[in-house]
């Protein structure tokens, strides 16, 4: 599987821009111990500017870090970044695993509500 690195995720933004989307990113850094590192962040996609829904891509915490809300905080944070820059946005849809209790409360925290429920399927060779 390949490695989640800095190249990586900018190639992946890359290609959203370049089929005229928008993507948005946060972030919590821990800067202590001389080292800034990622300890929480969140991603939101717009596939056209003038979307007025926005896809909530990715939000995780690293495991160090877990139990202390960053969670909560950085989709709070992306939520007032798209209220000031994408102000024609009016929903945002997520998706998260039943068994994520913690993101489950997170979004439910922010007024998310269940929409529908959907399978994902993974065949392994």
């Amino acid at each position: 599987m390949p490695k989640w690195d800095a190249e990586r995720v900018r190639a992946a933004a890359r290609v959203i821009e370049d089929r005229g989307g928008v993507i948005l990113s946060s972030a919590v850094v821990h800067t202590a111990d001389g080292a800034d590192t990622v300890a929480a962040y969140t991603e939101l996609v717009l596939r056209d500017p003038s979307d007025v829904r926005a896809l909530q891509y990715d939000t995780a915490v690293v495991p160090a870090h877990r139990g202390l809300r960053l969670g909560l905080a950085v989709k709070r944070h992306m939520m007032g970044v798209v209220a000031t820059e994408c102000p024609g946005v009016r929903e945002t849809a997520t998706t998260v695993a039943d068994e994520n209790g913690p993101m489950l409360s997170v979004n439910e925290q922010l007024g998310y509500r269940r929409e529908r429920e959907i399978g994902y399927f993974q065949s392994k060779w």
